[in-house]
């Protein structure tokens, strides 16, 4: 930025600490608006920084703060990668008249049912077989050509109360609402498609392939993806772009997870932010690229800088155990196959342990690097087999 030019203000909502370390790197002025009781930013950022504090999610509420406090700062634009601020931020921008997502493709981004309907009429290869929960004869037609269903919240998130139904044993009438929606189960492997968008050109940041237990919970991500040969990432590629254009979603951020089964690529659901559990991280050891920072600076021009990789291939490893009392926690190993960059384990001695239900249930985790994606597949079996949490049963 030279002499003569204006300071740029970013208005950033909802930051964690991490994210608001990243933001640090980016040119102009920052104001956070926090949730009350949000976990504390770095001290040096609140002193240098304008912070604010309200309740984004009271709607009429937060525009009142918008008028009265955020108009007079004059930002350029309002951003958010946090799941409760995604729509705050884009009633922000537009109620400012600045740069952001707008609300109407934060909104089908944030409703899957919606998200469906514009597929159905834009993309329809790219949707399962799907139903409102409470059409009973949409449910019916479902149930009746599949043998596995999915049950999920239109707007959840955190593989949260995402559940596998056997049509035989038919429709649970606790779901039979507006607020689930029901779809065809979709065979084959799940990859996160970490994606920038500007002025509708999409550039692919990074893919990662899942793992998951518990019915759905993610329990790892590879990046590179070992199972995606080049001409099948072209296909993910080409249906995330499908998919991006058919909901609006021009500039920014976009986190999409997908299936694939064989050539035939499903989009299961995606969001105008970045990916969570450690995926910034996976990009930005594999690529060299600040994901967060990127993510957060596209409308002040930060665009995807690159820096010299630091691994050919990464992965995150989310620790789980049995239901109980934790009695054991393992000290940090040294892997044969690769090498853990990051370790943390949320669980201690005498806490209790959920069944594995949602990714809140997990129990820490850790980042590893490897020589090549078969290697990172190893290392992350050779981890995933160690007893890292023990527990007894509770009694």
């Amino acid at each position: 930025m030279s002499a003569g030019d204006a300071v740029v203000t970013l208005v950033i909502i909802g930051a964690n600490p991490t994210v608001a370390r990243a933001a640090e790197t980016l040119p102009g002025e920052l104001v956070h608006v926090q949730l009350p009781g949000a976990p504390a930013l770095d001290p040096g950022i609140v002193e240098a920084r304008m912070v604010f504090t309200t309740d984004f999610r009271k709607g009429d509420a937060f525009l009142t703060f918008v008028d009265e406090v955020l108009a007079p700062l004059r930002p350029a634009a309002v951003v958010s990668l946090t799941e409760p601020g995604l729509e705050p931020a884009a009633a922000a921008a537009r109620r400012l008249g600045v740069r952001g997502v707008t609300p109407g493709v934060v909104g089908a981004t944030r409703d899957k049912l919606t998200m469906r309907r514009v597929l159905e009429r834009e993309a329809p290869h790219l949707n399962p077989d799907f139903a409102p929960g409470d059409d009973p004869d949409a449910v019916a037609r479902l149930f009746a050509r599949h043998e596995r269903v999915v049950a999920k919240p239109v707007d959840g998130f955190g593989s949260t109360a995402v559940r596998l139904l056997d049509t035989v044993h038919g429709f649970p009438e606790e779901l039979a609402t507006a607020a689930t929606l029901v779809e065809q189960y979709a065979e084959g492997l799940e990859f996160s498609v970490e994606t920038l968008s500007s002025g509708g050109r999409h550039s692919f940041v990074g893919i990662a392939e899942k793992g998951t237990a518990g019915g759905f919970v993610e329990v790892s991500h590879v990046m590179p993806p070992p199972s995606l040969d080049d001409r099948r990432q072209r296909l993910v590629e080409g249906a995330v772009g499908e998919l991006l254009d058919a909901l609006g979603l021009t500039d920014g951020p976009s986190h999409t997870e997908v299936k694939v089964d064989g050539d035939k690529v499903t989009v299961i659901e995606t969001h105008n932010r970045l990916g969570g559990d450690g995926i910034a991280d996976l990009v930005r050891l594999t690529t060299g690229i600040d994901w967060r920072r990127a993510a957060l600076g596209w409308p002040v021009g930060a665009g995807l800088r690159r820096e010299p990789a630091a691994a050919a291939a990464a992965a995150t490893v989310f620790f789980v155990a049995e239901p109980g009392t934790v009695t054991h926690i393992a000290p940090r190993p040294r892997l044969t196959h690769g090498v853990i960059a990051e370790w943390d384990v949320s669980a201690r001695v005498g806490d209790e342990v959920r069944p594995l239900r949602s990714s809140e249930d997990r129990l820490g985790m850790a980042v590893l690097t490897a020589a090549g994606p078969a290697e990172c597949v190893a290392a992350v079996a050779e981890l995933t087999a160690r007893r890292v949490i023990t527990t007894s049963p509770t009694t």
